[in-house]
């Protein structure tokens, strides 16, 4: 029986090695059969069980870093993923009825009612099983029917010729298509299922074609009334068996079509959210039409191996066939099909070319839709309508162009193909009867041949209309090309720093920045130290390059010049789990997402002490809010954080940093939309809660450089003043009168 664990999640964490290998009895029954008594681990500590099991030392976020996680728990599609990254290769296969063999341990075994165990030993048909309770031994008849069906089979990666995840990414981004085109290949078993059931549908089209022969040159001459009967129950069975092929042959295509989309649309979006830079050129509508497409790409490949590997192979033995009952009748399905080969690769081309136009109106629509939804207040605000109505006109009048010249190619070909077959079976016809005056053809292979013509155009038409569907599906997948090829952010940590603590000891050297498209730089010859628990502001006017300077701490720009160090290793030697785990940046214009103010504050993290929980929202401000509304945390914020003012805003968007109670803080303009008497509480909040972190924070608040130790002030991407805050107070206050603004720089 399973047994599910009442502990704490965090009591399950902490207690679950130190019990790793601890041995208990199995409960028994009165007067039945040994029952093992499970309590099942989650998928993600199954898996740190095994790399504990093989010997490999690795940091626990690190297998669960930017992989969707809910509640603690990783879906098992995922977990070959999650072990690629610590160099474990792992696939998912059935298990069999008997106990596993010793070779495959250790195997992870996903339980039916949820959770997984880890089988470490075998002997005999006993296995020793580690749930979250310890290791116990139990009979593999006994365990089997609690199981849901597969294991996880792993082992360390080839070092030559092995795809660790860091390999395949690579061989993503340097040729996407052809990534694509192996992910279908893998699929052998399916794919070999549907190339069979291609082959025997094929075998199935001869039957009527040799039926009517048989008909017509032996049946009807001799009446033979037993024979006829005997050949039409045949051929009834023959096309009953055809359509369950049909019907076979679809569930395969479905069943790779399903698997290889899901794996593909999920590194799409794993290459967005862990790019190492803002995607360049990477907008909604690309992104979106990206993703669309692959839905039709993903049934379109599997029937294009089917075709090219069987059907055409197949219209040679046709032809064969036809040259053989009809002689000289083969020239006409020769001419036939040459011909349609030849237009097609003209329409292909032409349709090639005004889908790519197409494609890039889609996007321009879908980038245009995302603007009208999310700006539409501004819109309305400032009478903008016409405006956007105008450039909906426009490039809706465009698209409509372009999609009826796409749908004019792309008809074009199956339009041709009807008419060169009728013209083929004409010729058929012609040399048939001049062959049968002649004495060299019968009558029912006259009729076989017809039959086997048409049957033989059909692959060649198919084959034509489907590179007709591969040149639109393959111009619009350039998008999602484009966002598979984006160089992905480090996953595994520099030895040397991933074994010591983050202090928080920040120093930049030499860093410059200019951003794609830009005529200046951004940033210029920066260079500055900030000590561990030290609190520095930084100011300058808007466009001074603030907030690129603390992106660029954060690690969400890369540094392309000079050198960010973090307690004096490179930025780039940490993993991207480690780093965002001890350097917070938040934003002005951060996103906040439709869900409730508690969903906003975690953004999927473990549900943090609620100590840290109850300060970060007391120092953020967002206490008072939370007591004035009747559902509390479980407000709703609405679309874009719309059912907030700019205040709660800021105030959400702070707590959402302090509750993640990193080593470095990095805040942009955090008290902007805040008024005087907020301002003061908030800022006495930054006090408390940034006690003895690295605080940086970018602002045109004078109040704020109150809680600060030192002050750098920016002018055109260059430090022009670097000084304690008692001096740049000082020369604020002087520059601006005895009252000094609340507005710094």
């Amino acid at each position: 029986m399973i047994e599910p664990s009442s502990a704490s999640p965090d009591a399950r964490r902490s207690g679950r090695f130190g019990r790793l290998f601890r041995s208990r009895p199995v409960p028994t029954q009165t007067g039945g059969e040994a029952q093992p008594t499970i309590t099942p681990l989650p998928m993600l500590a199954a898996l740190e069980a095994l790399a504990a099991a093989r010997g490999i030392q690795h940091d626990p976020a690190a297998l669960s870093a930017a992989l969707p996680m809910a509640q603690e728990t990783l879906a098992a599609k995922l977990a070959p993923f999650a072990l690629a990254r610590i160099g474990l290769e792992a696939h998912w296969h059935p298990i069999g009825q008997r106990a596993p063999e010793p070779v495959a341990l250790p195997l992870v075994v996903p339980l039916a009612s949820g959770g997984a165990v880890l089988i470490t030993k075998c002997a005999a048909d006993q296995v020793v099983v580690l749930d979250a309770a310890g290791e116990q031994s139990v009979p593999f008849a006994a365990l089997r029917p609690l199981l849901a069906g597969e294991a996880l089979h792993s082992g360390p990666v080839d070092p030559v010729n092995g795809a660790s995840d860091a390999h395949e990414r690579d061989l993503i981004r340097r040729n996407p298509k052809m990534w694509l085109l192996g992910a279908y290949l893998a699929e052998r078993r399916p794919l070999g299922q549907m190339l069979l059931a291609s082959a025997l549908l094929n075998l199935c089209a001869l039957a009527i074609p040799l039926y009517m022969r048989a008909i017509y040159d032996r049946v009807v001459p001799n009446l033979a009334i037993e024979s006829l009967w005997a050949l039409s129950i045949g051929v009834v069975l023959v096309l009953v068996f055809e359509l369950l092929l049909k019907k076979l042959k679809a569930r395969f295509v479905e069943a790779v079509a399903t698997r290889v989309g899901q794996a593909v649309q999920h590194r799409a979006v794993v290459a967005a959210l862990r790019a190492r830079a803002p995607t360049a050129g990477m907008s909604f509508g690309a992104m979106l039409t990206g993703l669309r497409d692959l839905e039709q790409l993903s049934l379109l490949v599997p029937n294009a191996i089917a075709t090219l590997c069987v059907d055409l192979p197949f219209v040679v033995l046709l032809f064969t066939l036809i040259a053989a009952i009809g002689g000289f009748t083969v020239i006409g399905p020769v001419i036939g099909a040459l011909g349609l080969i030849l237009f097609g690769m003209v329409s292909n081309y032409a349709l090639k070319l005004a889908s790519r136009r197409a494609s890039k109106l889609l996007q321009a629509r879908s980038d245009l839709t995302a603007e009208l939804t999310s700006g539409w207040t501004t819109i309305k605000a400032n009478h903008a309508e016409g405006l956007f109505e105008g450039r909906w006109d426009v490039i809706s009048d465009h698209l409509a162009i372009g999609s009826k010249q796409v749908r004019h190619w792309s008809e074009l070909p199956a339009s041709a193909a009807g008419l060169l077959v009728q013209l083929v079976t004409v010729m058929v016809v012609v040399i048939g009867v001049l062959q049968i005056k002649a004495g060299l053809m019968t009558t029912g292979a006259l009729i076989a041949v017809v039959l086997l013509t048409g049957r033989a155009m059909v692959p060649v038409a198919a084959t034509v209309s489907m590179f007709a569907r591969a040149y639109q599906s393959l111009a619009q997948f350039q998008a999602l090309a484009g966002l598979l090829q984006t160089e992905p952010e480090r996953d595994v940590s520099d030895p040397a720093v991933s074994l010591a603590p983050v202090r928080g000891a920040l120093a930049v050297a030499g860093l410059g920045h200019t951003f794609k498209g830009s005529g200046a730089p951004s940033l210029s010859g920066l260079s500055f130290q900030i000590s561990e628990g030290e609190r520095v502001a930084l100011i300058g006017k808007s466009g001074s390059g603030k907030s690129t300077l603390l992106q660029l701490l954060a690690g969400l720009i890369p540094a392309v010049e000079g050198l960010i160090t973090l307690d004096g290793h490179a930025l780039d030697r940490f993993a991207i789990p480690q780093l965002r785990r001890n350097v917070i940046y938040s934003a002005q214009d951060a996103m906040i997402f439709e869900g409730t103010v508690w969903h906003n504050i975690l953004l999927g993290m473990a549900e943090p002490d609620a100590a840290l929980v109850e300060r970060a929202i007391r120092c953020s401000g967002l206490d008072g809010f939370i007591a004035r509304t009747a559902e509390g945390y479980m407000r709703q914020v609405g679309p874009r954080g719309s059912a907030l003012s700019g205040g709660q805003r800021q105030s959400l968007l702070l707590a959402r940093a302090l509750v993640r109670d990193p080593k470095v803080l990095l805040l942009d303009e955090p008290t902007a939309s805040l008024d005087v008497a907020s301002e003061q509480a908030v800022i006495a909040g930054l006090a408390e809660a940034t006690r003895g972190k690295t605080l940086i924070v970018a602002t045109h608040r004078l109040a704020l450089l109150e809680i600060v130790d030192r002050v750098i002030w920016l002018e055109n991407g260059r430090v022009v003043a670097d000084r304690p805050t008692a001096e740049v107070l000082a020369q604020l206050t002087g520059q601006n009168g005895k009252r000094a603004p609340r507005e710094a720089a």
